[in-house]
């Protein structure tokens, strides 16, 4: 059954499957899903279900043919409630996906969605 997560300021996430795995005196989690996400927003930990975020990896999901590039920056890695910032581009139209801004025709291909945000799969760390 898939959990879904809307963040009050704007992300939308979709879990699919949390896994926890005991290591010694440590739980290591792994959380699997989607997020419907701009960039320039932040993933707290506490949304993905996480006490700790240590790594966030992204896969975009686009039905049109343009490549989507993702990067994130991850704040103090390993401590509680921590956040990622993530950023979205599209290096062949030379654009970056921004929360709230409209495509207009001079600065990206009509392809793109006109709210700035793209469906991301996702697999995060943490504890």
């Amino acid at each position: 059954m898939v959990e879904v997560i809307k963040a009050l300021r704007g992300p939308r996430f979709e879990i699919h499957h949390i896994a926890r795995d005991k290591f010694g005196n440590g739980i290591a989690v792994r959380v699997y899903g989607e997020m419907k996400i701009a960039g320039k927003e932040t993933v707290y930990a506490r949304e993905l279900g996480l006490n700790t975020l240590e790594v966030l990896m992204l896969q975009p999901e686009a039905a049109d043919h343009i490549m989507y590039g993702t990067s994130v920056w991850i704040n103090h890695k390993g401590e509680l409630d921590n956040w990622a910032s993530v950023d979205i581009f599209a290096p062949a139209t030379n654009y970056e996906y921004t929360a709230g801004a409209r495509v207009g025709p001079m600065s990206a291909p009509n392809t793109l969605p006109h709210e700035g945000s793209l469906w991301l799969g996702f697999i995060a760390l943490g504890e």
